[in-house]
This record gives C-alpha cells, sequence and structure tokens, in this order.
C-alpha cells in the first residue's frame, strides 16, 4: 500500500484519508487472540479476510482520486495512460508477492487462470464470473458485478458515464497488464463496459506473442 500511495503522489493525487484498523496492513497481520486455539482454523480465516481489505479499499480510494485527478488536469486519454501505467507497476508488485511461495506459473493459459482467480479474489474478494477466448485467440474475463462500477450506474448521459466507466478501468487493466508481465506472459488489455449493464464489464487480453504472429501474416 506504501508503495502505491507513493505512486499516488507522483502525480499530485490526494488519496482521503482511511479508516484502517491497527492490524490491517498485509504484513503485520495477525490473527486474532484465540486464533491460535481455534481448531478449525476460523482465527486464521478472519485475519485473512482483514488483510483482504487493505487492497480493494488503498486502491479503491487512489483510482478515484488519480482518475479525477488527472482527467481535470490533462484530459481523459491522457489520464487513462497514466493510470495505466501506474497499474502496471502496481499489478508487478502484487503478483510478486502473491507467488512467491508457490511454483513457477510457466503456462499462458495457467497465468490467466491465476489472475482470474488468486488475484481477482485478492483484489476485488470475488474470482472473475467467466474466462474465455474469442474467435481470434484473445481472452476475455468477463465480471458480472465489478466492484469499482457499482457507483456508476445512471446519473449523466450514457456517453458521459461511458467515459467515466473506462477511466476507472484503466487502473485495472494496466494491473492486469502488469500482473501477467510478472508470469512472463506480455500482453494487451483492453476494458469495455455498457452503461446498461454497469457494474458488469469485459477486459480482453491480447498476448503480443499473438500480435507479432498476425503481424506476420498480414
Amino acid at each position: 500500500a506504501q508503495a502505491i500511495l507513493a505512486q499516488a503522489r507522483a502525480h499530485r493525487c490526494h488519496a482521503p484519508s482511511l479508516s484502517l484498523r491497527p492490524h490491517a496492513s498485509p504484513r503485520r497481520a495477525r490473527a486474532p487472540p484465540g486464533a491460535m486455539a481455534d481448531g478449525h482454523g476460523q482465527g486464521e480465516r478472519r485475519a485473512e479476510r482483514a488483510v483482504m481489505e487493505v487492497p480493494e479499499t488503498t486502491l479503491l480510494y487512489i483510482a478515484l482520486e488519480m482518475a479525477r485527478d488527472l482527467r481535470e488536469r490533462h484530459g481523459a486519454d491522457a489520464a487513462m495512460v497514466q493510470l495505466q501505467s501506474v497499474g502496471f507497476s502496481t499489478g508487478v508488485r502484487l503478483i510478486t508477492r502473491l507467488t512467491s511461495t508457490r511454483f513457477p506459473i510457466t503456462q499462458e493459459r495457467s497465468a490467466m487462470k491465476y489472475v482470474c482467480k488468486d488475484l481477482w479474489v485478492f483484489l476485488f474478494r470475488k474470482s472473475a464470473d467467466r474466462l474465455q477466448t474469442d474467435r481470434r485467440g484473445n481472452y476475455i474475463i468477463q465480471d458480472k458485478s465489478f466492484r469499482w462500477l457499482d457507483k456508476l450506474s445512471g446519473g449523466g448521459r450514457d456517453s458521459e458515464v461511458h467515459e467515466v466507466a473506462l477511466l476507472h478501468l484503466a487502473f485495472p487493466c494496466g494491473i492486469i497488464r502488469g500482473a501477467l508481465s510478472a508470469l512472463g506472459v506480455e500482453c494487451t488489455v483492453a476494458a469495455d463496459v455498457q452503461v446498461s449493464s454497469l457494474p458488469s464489464c469485459t477486459f480482453t487480453v491480447t498476448f503480443k506473442s499473438l500480435e507479432e504472429e498476425r503481424a506476420a501474416t498480414a
């Protein structure tokens, strides 16, 4: 969280103060009293849930503040580029930490499954709803109730809501691309959303190897 806050400061963004519990830091989290004596591991699970609250709350506030600040100062297009850049470095850090104690992930499909399940649960408290490929070989991640879009429904013209939704999805796009890059998969990530179906959204992941193959046959 400190590394992400430093990146936000570098963009002159000021996140609102967060009411986090004293034990909420992932590195210093401790199970509540009596957890070690809990034969069913309920104490440990409660501690894990407390740890998971930090990245979602922190990242959500920082993402919203960065999106608002960058859009006001640079416009929507430039803001999206910078948000994806910050998201990329965030994704690299997160996945490096999450996978530090497990066997390396060597296959592209395994990397996609890890992102849709483990990373999604860590950030959004749920797995992605669907992972599939389209006819062009791209991976499509679908989330029917994306938590970071919960507040974007109604109010304003559809075009304005659509622009704001895509702006708020730029940071997660960067996180996904950074996470996959840390797993050895170079790719591009693009988000798509329909105002009428908010907070549902999709992320299209195109592997760089596939892009190069298409360019060679074009």
